[in-house]
Order: structure tokens, then sequence, then C-alpha cells
């Protein structure tokens, strides 16, 4: 979305590279070894956070000591999703239905540490209900909809058909304010107080990165969040732009570790949730 006017505002290409896999640590573990000349960055998001709580020891890189943050670009809330089949039409419902058959109901994601499967756990952990966990390197959509699991926690643009023809119920956003895409739509914070998670794309660059590189970087990344043609963009895939500053980015990150570390120990803990 940003790429274009960066390049123009840069004077010169920005190039799009993905690597997937490992949740995201494949790519960044590239970023990190790469030399710190402001020429190749990194897309963070909600996963950069859990993955060192997950596969400790396994890192092929020190999320805070071999990268540093640029910029939060933006943020977007998750739908609480259910089959039409589900017999909950509400938060508080479906937390009595999961509790009256603990260890029944399946959630999806895309996988292990994915903005998914953490904001689920912690829904689990803060609403003290058990569900299994299956993972979909695909994406978890077409099995809600088949009923083959029961709720899923996902982007709201593309569950929106399947909302639209009631196939699927949105039950709650996961943002501690309504969603103006899902209006009538409550918060699941309503129902389990301290619940919050969004998606946090944002872009951090190899340690050592000099500063007036990353400070221009950012001011650039601002600029281009400005444009009404970005933010339709952005709030097209339902997300808000944001923009940050490399101190407020470097704090939300912190803040993130910290909550994603109880999730971590629980999940680890509980082969139904891996």
């Amino acid at each position: 979305v940003i790429g274009p006017g960066l390049s123009e505002r840069l004077g010169q290409p920005v190039v799009v590279l993905n690597r997937p896999g490992g949740a995201a640590t494949i790519g960044m573990a590239v970023v990190a070894k790469s030399a710190p000349d402001g020429y190749t960055f990194g897309a963070a998001s909600l996963a950069f956070a859990a993955n060192p709580l997950f596969m400790a020891g396994k890192m092929p890189f020190d999320t805070e000591k071999d990268l540093v943050p640029v910029t939060q670009v933006a943020k977007s809330a998750l739908a609480f999703l259910v089959n039409a089949q589900v017999p909950a039409r509400s938060v508080k419902e479906f937390i009595e239905l999961a509790k009256s058959k603990p260890g029944v109901l399946n959630y999806g994601s895309v996988g292990i540490a994915s903005s998914g499967h953490l904001a689920t756990a912690l829904f689990a952990s803060l609403s003290g209900v058990k569900m299994t966990h299956v993972p979909y390197t695909t994406g978890p959509l077409p099995a809600l909809v088949a009923n083959q699991i029961q709720l899923q926690l996902g982007p709201i643009p593309s569950s929106m058909p399947f909302i639209k023809a009631g196939k699927l119920f949105a039950l709650g956003v996961t943002s501690l304010t309504p969603d103006p895409s899902l209006p009538g739509v409550p918060t699941v914070a309503e129902s389990v107080p301290g619940f919050e998670v969004s998606e946090w794309p944002g872009i951090v660059a190899p340690a050592g990165t000099p500063g007036s590189i990353i400070s221009r970087v950012q001011q650039e990344v601002v600029n281009v969040l400005a444009a009404p043609d970005v933010r339709k963009r952005l709030a097209d895939l339902g997300s808000e732009p944001v923009g940050s500053t490399p101190e407020k980015f470097g704090k939300h990150i912190r803040k993130e570790l910290g909550i994603w570390a109880k999730v971590a120990a629980e999940v680890l803990a509980n082969p139904a949730n891996r």
C-alpha cells in the first residue's frame, strides 16, 4: 500500500520481497542480518512480538537487539466470527457454550503465533474456556464457513461476503471501540474485560542503521499515510493509519512482548492450543 508513495518521495524504487515461512521469522532473519545501510527494512506485525516467546532458543535473530523500530504503519481490529450453525449470538452466549463443552469447539488460524491464534488464545485465557486450535496454512475461513471449525478471530474485509450471506456471524470486534465497518457489533471487551487485540503492521530496520535514515523513512511514511488514496486503500483493508515515531513504536513492541509472554506460556503448556 505504501510502497509506490515511498518510491516517489525517496526518489528510488521500493521493492517488496515476500519471504514467507516460520511465522515471518525467515524473512525477518534476512533483514536482521542485512547491512545497516538504509537499503533493507522489514515489515513487522503482531507475530514479531510473539515469535521470540514461542520459539525460545530457536530464533535466528534477537528481536530486541538485532532490529530497531522505525514506525507503526497502521492498525486493524479482528472480527470474532462464528459459523451460522453455532448456537450463540453474542460473545457471552459463546462463552457459555464453550464452557458447557470444554475442548469440543475448534478454532482456526493460519498457524502457531499468528494473530488469529494469539488473539483466540488470549480470549480463552481471559474467559476461562477450553477449545482446540486447528492451524490452516491456507487460511481457516473456508473451514469456518463449512463448520469444520466453529470460531475464527480474523480480518474483517475477507469475512464480509460471508457475513452478508448469513453464513457467518460477527459476534464482536477485538478493538476497544466498535468498528465502523460492522455497525451494531459490540466489542469483545464488553463481555471479556481487558481483552484487546489488533494487527499492527510496522517497519523495522537492522540494528545500527543511522538515526538520520530511520528519521527520514519514518517522516516519509507519515507523509505517504496522509494521502487520501492511501487512507482509502487502508480503510478498504479494515485498517487505519498510524505513523508513530520510532520511540512510540518501540514502546508498543515492548508492551506487546509483555502481553504475549503469559499467553505463550499457557499455549505451550496446553497441547490443544498449539
